[in-house]
Parts: structure tokens; sequence; C-alpha cells
């Protein structure tokens, strides 16, 4: 049976599962734990509060979509592969 996930836990069900905090965290940005009825805790998705630094330099997309992607160099087309499938036995 898939739990449904929720946005606020008790201190009792954060120490039990804290995957289950986490993948609530992941899903709606930030997820509270509260102690005795009390927010104690917020718990958040790294992602989505801006602490995970992103790649630096263009993407691989970026790289072979401009101009500068391409390379004068090559001139001519691949040579086919040949690609032999040898079953033993």
């Amino acid at each position: 049976m898939a739990r449904t996930l929720q946005r606020e836990f008790t201190a009792r069900e954060f120490n039990r599962d804290p995957s289950a905090v986490a993948r609530a965290a992941k899903e709606y940005g930030q997820v509270v734990v509260t102690n005795r009825g009390v927010p104690a805790l917020v718990v958040t998705d790294a992602n989505r509060a801006g602490l995970v630094p992103r790649a630096k330099g263009p993407s691989l997309l970026e790289v072979f979509s401009g101009p500068e992607g391409i390379d004068d160099d090559i001139v001519g087309e691949p040579e086919k592969a040949v690609i032999t499938l040898q079953i033993p036995g």
C-alpha cells in the first residue's frame, strides 16, 4: 500500500522514517517537523533552496548547438561500423 506524502510530521514519525520526510521535502519543497504540536524543525529540499551549486560552464547541448560547437576540421562522413554477433556454442 502506497503512503501519501504529508507536509507535517511529528518528531516521532521523523525518527521512525526520516526517508519519508526527505521524500515529502523533495515533493513539497519543505516539511515541518513538530514536537508536541509545536513546530520544531523545517526540512527543505536542497535543490529548491539553492544550496546545490549548478554545474559551471555550458551544457553539452549548448556546446553542440552553437556555432562554436562545430568542428571545422572534420571533413566527410564517418565510416560505417560493422558489428558481428557471435553466439558461443
